[in-house]
């Protein structure tokens, strides 16, 4: 699919993978509607590149989704990027944060794909691309319960690209580990939104890697080996970690981990 004069919506869009995607996708000629919580990180992004349109939405508010999606017109392709982490075990967590893991990394994902859908599907033009991670693959400590909202976008994914087989959509997630952004330090640091963090990172592959993989998924939706997309690719062997006989393998780290005092926040 050419990228150029195609209108796409990335939401987490005010830094890290979602910043980088929309300036590389601006670049290509798209109308890219960038999506945060922080207007003046918008502002700055919109003033850095032309093409990019900010629009200011909390993506946990159902009100403001249905407004968002009805203010940004008939799209193209729907990049689900906006997400929150929490590192930490499962007894530290208070039902709050579980309820806002899923209410941002799930339920708003699968409401802003079914409001921009069916213009989709009426079109029988269209790309869904969910930022999942290496996480939807394998759950480890201290990441139980972030595991489990990457688990559920990725099947969601996956049934998702099945029911459209044939009707002109095409479904895929980018499985990032690691990557150099603040999204893992803020999720260790306190649960704040990405675009209200100061400069803390931790290490990992670039931005930009992630963000070119979303671009690859876009352009070549109908190529296989692109519905889903691991970043680096060798962090697909994350997959192997599902099989019985390389459980023992995650159990040991389970048990490295709480040997050395990994705990949450």
């Amino acid at each position: 699919m050419r990228i150029d004069d195609l209108t796409i919506m990335v939401t987490g869009a005010s830094s890290g993978i979602g910043r980088e995607t929309a300036v590389r996708l601006a670049r290509r000629g798209a109308r890219v509607v960038a999506v945060a919580r922080s207007g003046d990180a918008l502002k700055v992004l919109a003033a850095s590149q032309p093409g990019i349109i900010p629009m200011v939405a909390d993506l946990t508010d159902e009100a403001q989704r249905a407004a968002l999606i009805d203010s940004a017109g008939p799209l193209d392709v729907l990049v689900n990027n906006a997400g929150i982490g929490w590192i930490g075990l499962v007894e530290d967590m208070a039902p709050a944060d579980v309820r806002q893991l899923f209410e941002l990394n799930v339920l708003a994902l699968i409401d802003l794909t079914q409001r921009a859908l069916p213009g989709m599907l009426e079109r029988r033009r269209g790309v869904i691309v969910n930022v999942a991670s290496a996480a939807s693959w394998v759950s480890i400590p201290p990441l139980t319960v972030y595991s489990s909202t990457k688990f559920a976008v990725q099947g969601f994914s996956e049934g998702l690209r099945r029911e459209l087989v044939g009707r002109g959509v095409s479904v895929a997630t980018i499985n990032p580990g690691p990557v150099d952004t603040r999204f893992a330090a803020r999720a260790l640091i306190e649960n704040r939104p990405t675009d209200q963090m100061d400069d803390h990172k931790m290490p990992g592959v670039p931005v930009a890697w992630a963000a070119r993989a979303v671009v690859r998924a876009i352009e070549r939706r109908r190529v296989p080996g692109y519905a889903t997309i691991a970043v680096p690719r060798a962090m697909g062997l994350a997959r192997l970690g599902a099989l019985p006989g390389l459980r023992y393998t995650t159990d040991a780290f389970a048990l490295a981990s709480r040997r050395f005092g990994l705990r949450g926040a």
